[in-house]
């Protein structure tokens, strides 16, 4: 009997994956550099991770108290939360590593050093020049909510969570006729428009007949398709 012998493979070492640019800003990380303090308890098991749109409440202030901003209108803010797409959207990077570490509904102290937040050497958010941004500081934060969203047009804020999937493949383009069941609401949930009973809401698209985020969202969407479309600008 002649026995075959398998031949060798060679196993060529895997390729990494090359570091992103949130990866890079990580190393400035340090000891000591990012601390947080638990206030209230979240809950649930998952926490949000890289493609999640995060929504929280943030309030900032000195070290010694002194109210810096907020988004709490009890705190002179505007009373709306911020949406953000982790590993998307531009952050400061103590908040991009301490919101990852929170669960639903958590409120948490985050003392963040200058070198991870405004202060940061080419920090990709910027700040009003009266801002203490070469100042130790502390950031609250309460994270109402988080979900998976798919980034439609990053400048313009354009954002979409699927609550239903859709039918088939195809998806709406000029100069098609759609028909759709919308509700528009402002960022403190005032209703803006509303067209959810009788006739569906008729409009050609390409046409400008609606807002150009929203026309952007819904083109992304395929028939029987039910989703939430966030417009920032």
């Amino acid at each position: 009997m002649a026995v075959v012998e398998d031949e060798e493979q060679e196993f060529k070492p895997q390729k990494k994956k090359p570091a992103s640019e949130d990866d890079e800003r990580r190393k400035k990380i340090t000891p000591g550099s990012l601390m947080k303090a638990l206030i209230r308890p979240g809950a649930g098991e998952k926490r949000p991770t890289d493609g999640d749109q995060v929504i929280y409440h943030c309030t900032v202030r000195t070290l010694d108290g002194v109210l810096v901003e907020s988004t709490r209108a009890e705190f002179g803010g505007n009373g709306m939360p911020k949406r953000q797409v982790l590993g998307k959207s531009k952050m400061i990077l103590g908040l991009l590593e301490g919101i990852p570490t929170m669960f639903y509904g958590e409120v948490a102290m985050f003392k963040v050093k200058p070198e991870l937040h405004y202060g940061e050497e080419h920090c990709p958010v910027s700040v009003a020049d009266s801002f203490p941004k070469d100042d130790e500081l502390h950031f609250e934060i309460e994270l109402i909510d988080f979900s998976k969203v798919k980034v439609i047009n990053e400048d313009l804020g354009i954002i979409k969570k699927v609550k239903e999937e859709g039918q088939g493949w195809e998806q709406p383009r000029e100069p098609y006729e759609v028909k759709a069941w919308i509700s528009a609401k402002s960022g403190d949930g005032k209703t803006i428009f509303s067209h959810t009973q009788g006739e569906p809401f008729f409009f050609t698209f390409g046409k400008s007949e609606i807002p150009k985020g929203l026309e952007m969202g819904m083109g992304t969407m395929s028939r029987g398709e039910k989703a939430v479309i966030y417009v920032a600008k």
